[in-house]
């Protein structure tokens, strides 16, 4: 279909504005990605990295960018742009990164980092505006996502010029429902429109899926007490020492297999002891998957334990 004359000459000005600042873009996203990678690693403290992830970014097609422009102005959002200026400043999400985040709970202290890292004078990088919690107050569809725009300075020969990028911050679960609802499909402007079928299984699927993302917290701050170490006189061991092969391993603790089949738990707590250390300990530095450790066993109601009774 032919564009009309007025959406001609916005596509001009979008096709300017892009030709213009294409790479000042580019170097913006590599620029948010590493800034939000840092807090990623902050509120992690070099956890498991997979739980936040910055990976996806973009630049908006210029397609979309006349389209969505061409549709504001037609429902009277705004006024149609003259300059290549007022294009860039009349959509704040022509740049995005998304992070997925595992549980609500990585999430929360992630956007709370992010907006304290904003209001820090140090800091170069500042919110364009108050974020949007779509989580805390989710859309009627049911979409729930933590939106900020972000005023990331890039150098060019002219000087800084200051990028607004779009950060989403979402768990898996609510990224995938957009995927399991065909939300694209149904956004305005596309090719179906959302009827009431539609809008009420998309707003159970989002409260099924929340639910299980409370109880993904709920397990995740079990395992948190499980491997959190422990006070007073610790634990009473069998007398029994056995091999344990290491089968996984990570910051926190290492799974372990028995001669018998009993697969246990190795705490970072025990991994410590072993070592004759009272600092803080990565266990997947200490314990290697094929490892082969001398352990104890204590076994309580709610785990069983491994227990290493030295480590080189």
């Amino acid at each position: 279909m032919r564009r009309t004359k007025k959406a001609d000459a916005v596509a001009t000005l979008v096709d300017e504005l892009y030709d213009q600042r294409e790479r000042a873009w580019a170097a913006a996203l590599v620029t948010t990605q590493t800034f939000l990678d840092t807090l990623a690693d902050s509120v992690l403290e070099d956890e498991d990295r997979d739980r936040l992830n910055a990976d996806t970014a973009r630049i908006k097609d210029r397609e979309r960018a006349v389209d969505k422009i061409m549709r504001r102005v037609a429902n009277g959002q705004m006024s149609r742009p003259t300059t290549p200026e007022e294009v860039a400043e009349s959509l704040h999400d022509l740049l995005g990164v998304k992070v997925l985040c595992k549980t609500p709970r990585d999430l929360t202290a992630f956007t709370e980092k992010l907006e304290q890292a904003c209001a820090s004078p140090k800091c170069s990088v500042r919110l364009a505006h108050p974020p949007t919690d779509y989580v805390g107050n989710p859309k009627d569809s049911g979409y729930r996502a933590y939106h900020a725009v972000l005023l990331v300075k890039v150098a060019t020969h002219e000087g800084d010029l200051p990028v607004k990028v779009e950060v989403q911050v979402k768990t898996r679960l609510q990224d995938a429902w957009g995927e399991l609802t065909h939300e694209d499909m149904y956004k305005p402007g596309k090719a179906l429109k959302p009827n009431e079928f539609h809008q009420e299984v998309a707003r159970r699927m989002a409260e099924l899926l929340d639910n299980v993302d409370t109880m993904a917290d709920l397990l995740a701050a079990e395992l948190d007490r499980q491997t959190a170490p422990e006070s007073d006189t610790g634990p009473e061991l069998d007398e029994v020492t056995v091999f344990a092969r290491i089968t996984s391993t990570g910051r926190r603790y290492a799974l372990a297999i028995a001669p018998d089949g009993r697969q246990g738990l190795i705490p970072a707590r025990s991994v410590r002891a072993a070592l004759g250390s009272n600092t803080r300990i990565n266990v997947a530095r200490h314990l290697h998957v094929g490892d082969t450790v001398d352990v104890r066993i204590e076994e309580t109601d709610t785990a069983l334990y491994f227990h290493p009774v030295s480590l080189g």
